[in-house]
C-alpha cells in the first residue's frame, strides 16, 4: 500500500518518504519511458482515416492512460489475463440532473430538500432502456458478455480476458515495470465502440490496473514506549461511562510522553468545544455515516477506543469486491503503523464526536491491489445502498494522474448521492500544493481526487493550539513534512457555488478545513503487531482526520431540531457557500495564516477563502442555522411595480460591492464560465420578502474578449437565453433586464468570458396590488438632439443635463409615476455614460448607458420615476447625441406583471436573417405559458451579424410602425436591449429592421 510518513514518532519532524508494501501506479504527467505501440484485432476495425463511416464506425471514448514516469516495457500482457471492467453510462440528461441537484439544494425552490428516494435514480435520471439495450448489444457484437446492470443504471459490468477486450475495444495491452519493480498492465489506446453508442458511454474502467490511491494520514506517534520496541506489551482498557475526554489509560501514557490534551492532541470533548459542537453520548442519534476504506479493520482497536471514551456506537461492515479477512491482516506493521490505522482514525474520530450515530465501514480490497474499478464499486455501493446520510473518505489520488474514465464515473456516482440527499466529504491530501509529488516526483501544482469533484466537499487541514478563548488556528503546512492539500482543479470548470468566493478559472480546493497537524492531532487506539499484540494508544494527524470531523459536524446538523424540521443538509457545498456569503464570521472560523508550501511554493492562507483551508473550520451553531434553513416560498402571481427613487448598486466586482464573503469583499472579475449570485430581497431598499422580479441595469466593463451574460432565478435551471452581449476586449456595455427572483431572494449572473460586472437595481415587482401597474403605449420619440426633438438645438450634449418633459407627452398622463424610456447614445466622442433620474432628485452614482469609444451607437431601456414637475433628467458624462423614446408608463391602473421561465422565442440564425426593410411577425400569446389577451411582453432583443448601420423597431402587430426605435447599431456589432412591446389583438408583435441582421428574442415576462 502506498503510504506516507509525514511525522516522526516524537515531536520533531523529518522529511517525508514513501513507505509500505506494493507501491501502485506511479502515474505520469510527463514524457514516459516506454512507448506503447501494440497492434489490436478490433471488432470494429481500425480507428483511423475513416475505414468505416456512419453510426457503426468505431469511435474512441476518452484517452489512453498515461504511462507511469520511469516505467519500462515489460512484455505483452498475457492474453488470458482476466479483466473486471465496467462500461459506465452517462445519465440520460446530465443537465436535468444538474438542475435537479440545484433545486433540491436551494431554499425557496419548490423542490428544496425533496430528494430522490432509494432506488429512484435509475428511473429518474439513469440512461433509457433503449440506450442500455444498444450498449449491451454493441458489447455482445464485440464478443463480450455484459453482466447485470447496476441498480442505478450507470454501469454494465463485464468480465473478459485481455484478448477479448482487445478485440472488442480495438486496443492493445502492454505490461510495464514500475520504478518499485511492480509489473502492471494498461491499455495502449482509448477503447472504441460504435459511434451510435459511444456518446452514451462516459468511460470504460478496468482496462488498466495502474493505481495510486492512498490514505491521507501521517505516521502514528505511539504512546506505548520508546520508538524502538523490542518486545510485545499488551495493554487493556477497562470500560467506563461516557465522557468526552480520554480515559486515564490514554492520558497517563500521553503524560508520560510529555503530551497534554488541548496542546499535543485534542480529545473529542475539546475538539468539539473548539468547533462549537455538542458533546453527549447521544450526539448524532438517528443518523448514519458511512466510511470508505481499502484495508482490513481491527475491531478490537475500535472496541478499545469505545471502552476508553465510554461509548457503545454501532459499527457495522460491508465488504465490496472482497470478503471479511481477505487481504493483509489488520495490525500488520507498515513502517511504524499497522494495517487498519486509517480505518481506526476515521471510525474513532466519528465515535468521539457523534457517538449516537451508526457507522458503516464500506471495505474494498487492499489499496495495494485495488484497481480503479474496485474503488468505483465501493463508492457506488455506498450510494446505491443509500443507508447513510453522510459519506466520508480519507483516501484519494492525484487528480492529474487519475484516468478520465474513472473521474467521469465518480462524478456520476457523486451526483447521484447529491440527488439522494447524501453529503460526501473527502480529505484534500497531505502533500500541500503538489499532490502528485509522492506519486511521480512532480512539484507542479495539483489537487486530490475525489476532494476536487464538484459534488464532493474537499476538507483541508489546520494546526490548532489551545481551547476556549485562547484557541488559535493556522494552516497546516511544513516544508518536506506534510500539509493541507489544495489548489485549483485541472479537470473541473468553475462551479456555481464558488462564484465570487473562489475567483479561480476552475474548481478550487478545498472547501473547508479542520484539525490535521499530527503534532496536535487525534487520539486513537490502533494495532501494530510490531509493537503489541493488542491495541495501543497513539496520536495521529493528516486530512484523514479533518474529513471525518466535518462529517461529524454534518451529522450533528442533520440531527438538530432545525434539520429535523426542514430536512437533512444533503449536497453540502451550495449551502456552505451561501452561509459564507450571508454571515461568514458566524458560520466559519477563518484561517488567515500559514501555507501549504510542502515541496514547492504553494498557496498562502488569507482572510476569507483560500486554496489551503477553504472557507475555514466549522462554527457549528451558526452552520446549523444556515445548513438547516427553512424552505421558504417564492412569490408568484400577478405583480405590481415599485420603482426606486434612484438606482441602487447591488454588485460591483471592481470594488467588492456585493462580491465575495459577507465581511471580506473581493475585487477580482467574474471568470469565464463563472456565476455571480446577487442578493435581491432585503438589499438596496428592496422588500425583504414577496419579490417576484427585479429590474436590473447590468453592465460589463473591462471585458477580456467577446462574450454574453445570462441572468436567471437562483436555484433554477440556467436558461439558454442571453441578456447582454459584447464583441471584444476593453468594452463597457450596459443593458436593462427584468429577472425573476427565486424563493431565496437571489438571482444569478453568468458570463461566458472574464469581465468585471455591475448590477444596479431600478425597481422591483411584488405579488399583490401595493405597487404600480403598467400601460403600454405606441412608441413615441420625446427627444432627439440630432434633430431638435424635445430640445431647441442640434448640438451634442457634453457633460450636461437635459430636462426631458414626460407627463403630457407621448401619451404619458399626469397620473403616471414612472416612465419606460428607450435611451440611445449615438455619434459619441470618446468614452462616457448617461444617467436617468427624476428631475429634482440628486443625481445617482449608477449609469444607464455606457460607451467606450468615439462613433458608438448603443441603446438601453430604463424605468425612471417621474419628478414632481413631470420631467426626467438625463445627464451625459462625455459627449454624445441622445435619443429618448417612450414605450409605456406605470400608474395606479393598468396591467399587472407576470414572470415566466426565460425562453428563446426567436432566433433567425436557425433560418434566414431578417432582410433590410423587412418586417417579421412573432407570436407571443401561447408561447411559454403566455395567455391570450396579453397586453405587453417583456423581451431581450439581440441583433448580431449586422451588415451595416441600422435600427430595429418593435410594435403591436396590426398597428402602424412607429417612428421610434428599440435597438440601434453600427456594422459588425452585437447589441442587446430589453423592450416592453404592446401585443396585438392577434397575440403577435412585429419587428422591423432597417438593415439586414440576425434577430434573437428572449422572453422574461408579460403584462396582462
Amino acid at each position: 500500500m502506498f503510504k506516507k510518513v509525514h511525522a516522526s514518532l516524537g515531536r520533531s519532524r523529518h522529511a517525508a518518504g514513501k513507505t509500505g508494501g506494493r507501491v501502485r501506479g506511479i502515474a505520469a504527467v510527463t514524457t514516459t519511458a516506454v512507448v506503447l505501440t501494440v497492434a489490436a484485432t478490433a471488432a470494429y476495425g481500425a480507428v483511423n482515416g475513416g475505414a468505416e463511416t456512419g453510426s457503426h464506425a468505431p469511435k474512441r471514448i476518452g484517452t489512453a492512460p498515461r504511462v507511469p514516469v520511469g516505467a519500462t516495457a515489460a512484455g505483452t500482457t498475457a492474453s488470458g489475463t482476466t479483466l473486471h471492467l465496467s462500461v459506465n453510462l452517462s445519465p440520460r440528461d446530465p443537465q436535468a440532473l444538474t438542475d435537479f441537484i440545484t433545486a433540491v439544494s436551494t431554499p425557496g425552490n419548490p423542490r428544496y430538500h425533496q430528494y430522490l428516494a432509494k432506488g429512484e435514480f435509475a428511473s429518474a435520471f439513469g440512461p433509457t432502456q433503449a440506450t442500455i439495450a444498444a450498449v449491451a448489444q454493441a458489447l455482445k457484437a464485440g464478443g463480450l458478455t455484459p453482466g447485470k446492470l447496476s441498480s442505478d443504471g450507470l454501469s454494465l459490468p463485464v468480465t473478459a480476458t485481455v484478448a477479448q477486450a482487445s478485440h472488442a475495444f480495438g486496443t492493445g495491452f502492454k505490461n510495464v515495470r514500475l520504478k518499485d519493480g511492480t509489473i502492471d498492465y494498461l491499455n495502449a489506446s482509448a477503447p472504441a465502440l460504435p459511434a451510435d453508442v459511444a456518446a452514451s458511454v462516459s468511460g470504460i474502467v478496468g482496462l488498466s490496473n495502474v493505481n495510486s490511491i492512498t490514505s491521507h494520514h501521517t505516521a502514528v506517534r505511539h504512546l506505548s514506549g520508546s520508538d524502538s520496541v523490542t518486545g510485545i506489551h499488551p495493554r487493556t482498557v477497562a470500560p467506563r461511562t461516557y465522557t468526552p475526554g480520554m480515559c486515564s489509560a490514554f492520558t497517563d501514557a500521553a503524560a508520560q510522553a510529555g503530551f497534554a490534551d488541548g496542546t499535543d492532541y485534542y480529545s473529542p470533548g475539546k475538539l468539539a468545544a473548539n468547533y462549537g459542537m455538542t458533546s453527549s453520548a447521544t450526539a448524532g442519534a438517528g443518523q448514519t455515516v458511512a466510511v470508505f476504506e481499502l484495508e482490513n479493520s481491527d475491531p478490537n482497536s475500535i472496541a478499545t477506543y469505545q471502552s476508553c471514551v465510554g461509548t457503545d456506537t454501532s459499527v457495522s461492515y460491508r465488504y465490496v469486491d472482497t470478503t471479511a479477512g481477505s487481504g493483509t491482516p489488520a495490525g500488520t506493521d507498515q513502517d511504524g503503523y499497522g494495517v487498519g490505522t486509517e480505518t481506526a482514525l476515521d471510525i474513532e474520530d466519528l465515535i468521539g464526536l457523534v457517538p449516537g450515530a451508526s457507522i458503516i465501514d464500506y471495505q474494498g480490497p487492499d489499496a495495494e491491489t485495488a484497481t480503479d474499478q474496485n474503488v468505483l464499486d465501493v463508492y457506488q455501493q455506498m450510494v446505491t445502498d443509500d443507508q447513510a446520510q453522510v459519506i466520508t473518505t480519507s483516501w484519494g489520488e492525484c487528480e492529474l494522474v487519475l484516468a478520465g474514465a474513472t473521474a467521469s464515473a465518480e462524478n456520476a456516482i457523486f451526483a447521484e448521492a447529491a440527488a439522494q440527499g447524501q453529503s460526501v466529504v473527502a480529505a484534500s491530501g497531505d502533500d500541500g500544493s503538489s499532490d502528485c509529488y509522492l506519486t511521480n516526483g512532480s512539484t507542479a501544482k495539483a489537487v486530490d481526487d475525489p476532494a476536487s469533484q464538484p459534488y464532493v466537499t474537499g476538507v483541508g487541514g489546520t494546526t490548532m493550539t489551545g481551547t476556549g478563548s485562547t484557541k488559535t488556528q493556522k494552516a497546516w503546512g511544513v516544508s518536506q513534512d506534510g500539509g493541507s492539500g489544495g489548489g485549483v482543479s485541472s479537470r473541473w470548470g468553475p462551479v456555481i457555488y464558488q462564484g465570487g468566493v473562489a475567483t479561480t478559472t476552475k474548481r478550487a480546493v478545498p472547501d473547508v478545513a479542520a484539525l490535521a497537524d499530527p503534532n496536535d492531532g487525534y487520539p486513537i487506539y490502533t494495532l501494530d503487531d510490531a509493537d503489541s499484540s493488542s491495541p495501543e494508544p497513539g496520536i495521529l494527524g493528516g486530512t484523514s482526520g479533518a474529513a471525518p470531523t466535518w462529517a461529524a459536524a454534518i451529522v450533528q446538523a442533520n440531527a438538530s431540531t432545525a434539520c429535523q424540521a426542514n430536512g437533512r443538509v444533503g449536497f453540502l457545498n451550495n449551502a456552505l457557500y451561501k452561509a459564507a456569503r450571508s454571515s461568514y464570521p458566524t458560520n466559519f472560523w477563518d484561517v488567515t495564516s500559514g501555507n501549504n508550501s510542502v515541496y514547492t511554493t504553494g498557496y498562502t492562507a488569507a482572510a476569507g477563502y483560500d486554496e489551503v483551508t477553504g472557507l475555514g473550520s466549522p462554527k457549528e451553531a451558526g452552520l446549523i442555522t444556515s445548513l438547516c434553513a427553512a424552505k421558504g416560498t417564492a412569490a408568484t402571481g400577478a405583480s405590481t411595480f415599485h420603482p426606486l427613487s434612484s438606482p441602487k448598486r447591488l454588485l460591483d466586482t471592481r470594488n467588492g460591492t456585493g462580491w465575495g464573503l459577507s465581511s471580506i469583499p473581493s475585487t477580482k472579475p467574474l471568470v469565464a464560465g463563472g456565476t455571480a449570485p446577487v442578493k435581491i430581497e432585503g438589499a438596496g431598499g428592496i422588500n425583504s420578502s414577496g419579490v417576484t422580479a427585479v429590474v436590473l441595469n447590468l453592465t460589463v466593463t473591462g471585458t477580456t474578449g467577446s462574450g454574453s451574460l445570462i441572468a436567471w432565478a437562483d436555484g433554477t435551471a440556467k436558461p439558454s437565453t442571453s441578456n447582454l452581449n459584447w464583441t471584444g476586449a476593453g468594452q463597457t456595455i450596459a443593458a436593462s433586464s427584468t429577472v425573476t427572483v427565486a424563493g431565496d431572494g437571489v438571482v444569478d449572473l453568468y458570463t461566458s468570458s472574464t469581465t468585471h460586472l455591475i448590477a444596479d437595481v431600478q425597481g422591483y415587482y411584488t405579488s399583490g396590488t401595493t405597487g404600480s401597474m403598467y400601460t403600454a403605449l405606441k412608441p413615441a420619440r420625446l427627444l432627439d438632439t440630432r434633430s431638435k426633438v424635445g430640445i431647441p438645438t442640434t448640438t451634442k450634449i457634453t457633460n450636461a443635463v437635459v430636462s426631458l418633459k414626460v407627463r403630457g407627452h407621448g401619451g404619458v398622463p399626469t397620473g403616471a409615476s414612472s416612465v419606460v424610456l428607450n435611451l440611445t447614445a449615438t455619434q459619441t466622442v470618446g468614452s462616457g455614460y448617461l444617467e436617468a433620474y427624476p428631475e429634482g432628485a440628486t443625481r445617482p452614482t449608477a449609469s444607464n448607458v455606457n460607451w467606450a469609444a468615439t462613433g458608438t451607437t448603443i441603446p438601453n431601456l430604463v424605468v425612471v420615476p417621474i419628478g414632481s414637475d413631470g420631467n426626467v433628467s438625463l445627464y451625459v458624462h462625455g459627449t454624445s447625441h441622445v435619443i429618448a423614446d417612450v414605450s409605456g408608463y406605470f400608474s395606479t391602473s393598468g396591467s399587472a406583471f407576470h414572470t415566466v421561465t426565460p425562453l428563446r422565442l426567436l432566433d433567425t440564425r436557425t433560418t434566414t436573417a431578417l432582410g433590410a426593410g423587412k418586417t417579421l411577425a412573432l407570436p407571443i400569446a401561447g408561447a411559454d405559458g403566455i395567455p391570450t389577451g396579453v397586453k405587453a411582453v417583456v423581451l431581450t432583443v439581440t441583433v448580431t451579424g449586422t451588415t451595416g448601420s441600422g435600427y430595429l423597431t418593435a410594435w403591436a402587430d396590426g398597428g402602424t410602425r412607429p417612428t421610434a426605435s428599440n435597438l440601434n447599431w453600427v456594422a459588425g456589432k452585437t447589441i442587446a436591449n430589453q423592450v416592453i412591446v404592446p401585443v396585438g389583438s392577434d397575440g403577435k408583435i412585429d419587428f422591423y429592421v432597417s438593415s439586414t441582421t440576425q434577430v434573437l428574442a428572449d422572453v422574461a415576462g408579460y403584462m396582462s
